[in-house]
């Protein structure tokens, strides 16, 4: 790349501090989100505020993944019977990035693909947690929209520079670099701090900030450096399976040894997600329609 197209490039990365505002549903949406003891009621009045939100949310309680043996017509029924309140709160968050994004003008950009990996990534993550020591603490919850939120500001590059971005993932497959690899070549930074811009623009909570703007940060010694280990491994496990290749788990030996993870329960989460493949696939399917 010559050096005006690599500053132009980077004037546009720039511009990416002028993120759009929200809209104002979808602000009082995240308020009541992020409010700890939102009650159930509540939370369904002001995710009516969004028809596109409450038909994705529908679909997904309907979903074969969910599904227990009853339609499910309204967002309380929704939370109360079948999703339950953080889980909703987890993808709600994540569905109100894709209804503000329209990443359609990136051709390459393969939303589908890009849900399945992040629902596998936070579905790992989160069943994980409960079984490493030193993440037992941890608000599965919380675990759960880390790994939905990681690869946010891939979106966020495909809604506000979209040929740029389909050029990257072009010039990815002839490289033979990952997109997130071509991402650094190209723009001199990753799209974990693109993605924390966004979050920190929009005021999200600080735990999601701080895995974005760290995540690249293999010194990073905070209190959320478990989580980031962990996060590590699961966005891994997601692209081997999502690629439809063989997981050698033994790759991830010295990190669980340091999360107190037992390898067996990794071993047997690569079977569960391996045998639940379609069924995510398929939630995937509605969360970007």
């Amino acid at each position: 790349m010559d050096a005006k197209a690599k500053q132009k490039i980077q004037m546009q990365v720039g511009t990416l501090k002028n993120l759009p505002v929200l809209p104002e549903a979808s602000l009082r949406i995240l308020e009541a989100i992020n409010t700890p003891d939102v009650s159930i009621d509540k939370l369904a009045a002001v995710l009516s505020l969004s028809p596109g939100l409450v038909a994705r949310l529908l679909g997904l309680a309907n979903s074969a993944y969910f599904a227990r043996g009853k339609d499910v017509g309204d967002v309380r029924t929704a939370i109360f019977q079948v999703l339950g309140l953080d889980l909703v709160k987890a993808l709600s968050m994540a569905i109100i990035f894709n209804i503000q994004f329209d990443t359609r003008k990136c051709q390459e950009f393969d939303s589908e693909h890009f849900w399945m990996r992040s629902l596998l990534t936070a579905v790992a993550a989160q069943k994980l947690a409960a079984d490493a020591g030193q993440l037992r603490a941890s608000a599965p919850s919380a675990v759960y929209a880390s790994g939905l939120l990681l690869d946010i500001g891939i979106m966020v590059l495909a809604y506000l520079m979209p040929d740029d971005l389909n050029d990257i993932f072009l010039a990815s497959k002839k490289n033979q670099l990952t997109v997130s690899e071509e991402i650094v070549r190209r723009l001199g930074q990753s799209h974990f701090q693109l993605g924390y811009l966004l979050l920190n623009k929009w005021q999200l909570p600080l735990l999601y900030q701080t895995v974005l703007q760290h995540y690249d940060d293999g010194q990073f010694s905070g209190p959320e450096q478990s989580l980031l280990m962990l996060l590590r491994i699961c966005r891994r496990l997601s692209a081997v399976l999502v690629a439809g290749k063989a997981i050698d788990t033994l790759e991830f030996e010295h990190v669980c040894r340091q999360l107190d993870l037992p390898m067996a329960r990794l071993n047997e989460l690569v079977e569960q997600l391996s045998e639940n493949k379609e069924a995510i696939q398929n939630l995937a399917s509605i969360m970007r329609n």
